[in-house]
């Protein structure tokens, strides 16, 4: 190891004991102190502020503690509720979300918001339950509470509750890969931080995600500059998990500059304090990352061994439900670097399943919802403080009529009108946006319906064809010579069922890469070559930039290219068919054949799959270009100068 760029790392570790008991010098000196400690009041506090820290402690140390802390409090009839925090978070460190929720759903009754005394707890709870359901990957119910927790906040003036909660509200935006939202929610709780080392923690948590997300989106500057403020933090605050996650960050920061020793080392020490926090674990964003490392590394062999490792351990843990879809994603990274594309393609399946079960549960339009409840609430509270500054103007006016009977009178008149005035408008108002909102769902579902009838003709004519050829050769053939054409029957009656599957899945989702359209023209074809053996199917990939486009654009160009591919197989008497994906500055896809070419009297020139193919370049603001040479062949390119 470099000593003079690991310099960093050195007094971090420090807060790590070399014993099992101890984590850091805080929690060390806490635990002697209950040791010591023999009036049970007095321990029960203790025990208390200890597990105040359950992010520095083993889980299994935080579990002996807070149950010891349970106990104590059903003996002694107090604080109750605060030391069932502590077991709730063990429990939650455990995996055993349910009973951590079942903790927090008992406890938060009885602490109300509104009673200043148990403000702290109330918050604390609800925070613990939107975790339950965060980490059950049920992000719909986790954001409505956080919105609630963050409305509430904002009446009470809590600004070390608001920048946790908002930070928790960015992270989900970024698992949901929401980039824009997520880092609208860190910068608004940054704004509620400041230099009190009471705000230490929550400040290095809003630093630690703002670096990987600027990482992300390949700003490593920004991710450096963010990582380097949260680690002092880290230190001051003797926070081992965020610890764990900016040293992790950092060596992510490391693999994006190509330097992989470093990379190695940094993130085997963040898998070293996590472990010292949760022992052992099956799936963890710090394995994936090292495994990433190796990758990029060209040691493609090490990053499939450390994945398939893991995943052949799976126990069906629902919590890991998201890590499970990332460990797929970089294993099918690794098996297309190698070359394997048997692997590639089975890895690819498991990805699409595992997309689906995730998007079912996290709906974009359950959570668009949640979100303009939270802005309507937001909205109601400050009318309510308008009508409460209204009424005190107006016990002020009503006073100065002692003093003024003519000019109160004047005043109310005035005052009168203006109501009136502003009634007005207000109706006005709402009338033209519920017209335009009228307006705009007709015009919205119209083009919706044309959407999808376009889909359905250009998806499922193409599997359409290829049983009809499978027909076509049964019937010449006679039945039982052609059990292979029978399978590929039953395989392509199975496609148009899948197919509309994969418009739905789409749909459900924000934006997709060029990579990711890659895939799935792959998978296309893979699918239909049994039927087309006669034809030699080429794809090449030249991708510079991995473009993000929105899901109807993504749509878009995939049903193009299914339409171009379906009418080379039907009509162009081919026997080579090649597809071309680039992506730089702009992105470029290329269909062709060295068929017989189109003829200008034929009637694919007119038909509705051509027609359809221009109506959706125009959508996806591209141009599509068909130059087909009689006996020569046909090539079709669609490009776009803007992304």
């Amino acid at each position: 190891m470099n000593n003079y760029a690991f310099a960093w790392l050195f007094p971090l570790l420090v807060l790590i004991s070399s014993h099992s008991t101890a984590q850091t010098p805080l929690v060390d000196s806490l635990k002697k102190k209950i040791v010591a400690e023999s009036n049970d009041t007095e321990k029960l506090s203790l025990l208390i502020t200890l597990c105040d820290y359950h992010q520095s402690m083993h889980r299994d140390s935080l579990y002996a503690y807070a149950l010891l802390a349970t106990q104590l409090a059903a003996k002694t009839k107090t604080k109750r509720s605060a030391a069932a925090v502590g077991l709730a978070n063990a429990y939650l460190r455990m995996g055993k979300t349910d009973s951590a929720l079942a903790i927090t759903e008992a406890h938060l009754p009885l602490n109300p918001v509104t009673n200043p005394a148990t403000r702290n707890l109330y918050f604390t709870l609800a925070a613990l339950k939107a975790d339950c359901y965060g980490d059950a990957s049920n992000y719909t119910d986790a954001l409505a509470e956080l919105y609630k927790i963050i409305n509430l906040a904002e009446t009470y003036n809590d600004s070390l509750v608001l920048a946790r909660n908002m930070n928790t509200v960015g992270v989900i935006q970024y698992n949901l890969d929401h980039v824009a939202e997520a880092f609208r929610w860190y910068f608004r709780g940054l704004s509620f931080t400041s230099g009190d080392p009471h705000f230490a923690a929550a400040t290095a948590a809003l630093y630690i995600n703002l670096a990987e997300t600027y990482r992300w989106i390949d700003k490593t500057d920004s991710a450096e500059f963010y990582i380097d403020k949260a680690i002092p933090l880290c230190t001051e605050s003797q926070n081992l998990f965020f610890l764990g996650n900016a040293v992790r960050v950092k060596a992510s920061i490391y693999k994006q500059k190509k330097d992989y020793i470093k990379a190695e080392e940094t993130m085997l020490a963040s898998i070293d304090i996590k472990e010292k926090l949760e022992g052992k674990r099956l799936y963890s964003n710090e394995q994936i990352a090292l495994a990433n490392i190796y990758m990029n590394a060209g040691l493609v062999n090490k990053a499939i061994s450390l994945l398939t490792k893991a995943l052949a351990e799976d126990k069906g843990d629902a919590k890991a439900d998201a890590l499970i879809l990332s460990y797929y994603n970089t294993l099918a990274k690794c098996y297309k670097q190698k070359g394997d594309n048997e692997k590639y393609e089975e890895t690819l399946e498991k990805i699409i399943k595992a997309k689906d079960a995730f998007y079912e549960a996290n709906s974009a339009m359950a959570i668009a919802e949640l979100q303009t409840k939270y802005e309507v609430q937001k909205k109601e509270k400050t009318i309510i403080e308008q009508k409460l500054n209204l009424t005190i103007k107006n016990y002020w006016l009503y006073g100065s009529a002692l003093f003024a009977v003519m000019g109160m009178i004047i005043v109310w008149l005035a005052f009168k009108n203006y109501r009136r005035k502003q009634n007005i408008k207000m109706q006005l108002a709402l009338q033209e946006e519920k017209r335009i909102a009228f307006q705009s769902v007709m015009e919205a579902e119209e083009q919706e319906r044309k959407r999808i009838a376009a889909d359905l003709h250009d998806n499922i004519g193409a599997y359409a064809s290829a049983i009809r050829a499978d027909v076509e050769k049964i019937s010449d053939s006679g039945f039982v010579k052609n059990n292979v054409s029978l399978h590929n029957l039953q395989q392509h009656s199975q496609e148009i069922i899948n197919s509309l599957r994969d418009t739905i899945w789409v749909l459900n989702k924000e934006n997709i890469t060029i990579t990711g359209i890659g895939d799935r023209i792959k998978n296309y074809i893979n699918k239909l070559q049994p039927t087309y053996s006669h034809i030699n199917f080429q794809v090449d990939e030249d991708i510079e930039q991995d473009v993000r486009l929105s899901s109807k654009h993504a749509l878009s160009i995939f049903r193009i290219v299914q339409e171009a591919i379906h009418n080379a197989l039907k009509h162009s008497k081919a026997a080579n068919l090649n597809v071309v994906i680039h992506s730089a500055a702009n992105i470029k896809l290329t269909i062709a054949d060295d068929g017989i070419g189109m003829h200008e009297s034929s009637n694919t020139l007119s038909g509705n799959g051509l027609l359809n193919m221009k109506a959706r370049a125009k959508e996806a603001g591209m141009q599509l270009e068909i130059v087909s040479l009689h006996n020569k062949g046909t090539r079709l390119e669609l490009t776009t100068t803007t992304n």
